[in-house]
């Protein structure tokens, strides 16, 4: 069974993608910090923790930073760099501080699951992801998971935009997608399809 750890700042999408991520692979495990160090003391607790997947939005780290202390503290266990910003400089930026892989949230959770498994086996994954299945069986991106999580909170457009640091009119674009995908007629419907596919 892998052991994953999911180091992310903000607590709610943190949790929720390891639910996703653990729905979509199943038999993970998938553990949770919300900040670097208490990232670092949870893979000194876990022995047989196999990747750390951190957030390249740290609070006051990043996560090439995070790549660089576990590196030293944890050199066996393999580390992967995620993150809404999918410039190759960030991936080339990953790739030299050790990291096995990079993911972008706009992947596919389920193609993000495949990745780690490659990961877990001792490959590296950079570059694209595989593209979603033709029957949208990939599911949600990481970033449109994020979406999802704060309209379950009932947070407006607006306010998700402010949250996630993008584009109101990109936040948009995601909730559309999520509805055509869940085939929603709403975003109350939404959520409510969301729960029943266990998504959140």
């Amino acid at each position: 069974m892998p052991q994953l750890l999911l180091v992310d700042d903000h607590p709610l999408f943190c949790v929720g993608f390891a639910h996703a991520l653990a729905h979509a692979w199943p038999g993970a495990q998938v553990d949770t910090a919300a900040t670097l160090d208490a990232g670092l003391q949870a893979a000194a607790s876990r022995p047989g923790l196999d990747i750390v997947l951190l957030d390249q939005r740290l609070g006051a780290h990043s996560g090439l930073q995070g790549l660089a202390l576990f590196a030293r503290q944890f050199p066996l266990v393999a580390r992967v760099l995620i993150s809404g910003d999918e410039d190759p400089a960030l991936q080339a930026a990953a790739r030299d501080a050790g990291a096995s892989g990079f993911l972008g949230k706009s992947q596919p959770v389920h193609a993000m699951a495949a990745a780690l498994a490659t990961v877990a086996a001792g490959g590296l994954v950079f570059g694209p992801l595989p593209a979603a299945a033709a029957d949208g069986s990939a599911g949600p991106t990481a970033r449109q998971m994020e979406v999802l999580l704060l309209v379950a909170q009932g947070q407006p457009n607006k306010r998700i935009a402010q949250v996630l640091g993008i584009a109101e009119r990109t936040v948009k674009l995601h909730v559309t997608a999520l509805l055509g995908a869940l085939q929603a007629r709403n975003r109350t419907h939404l959520v409510a399809l969301a729960r029943e596919k266990g998504l959140l």
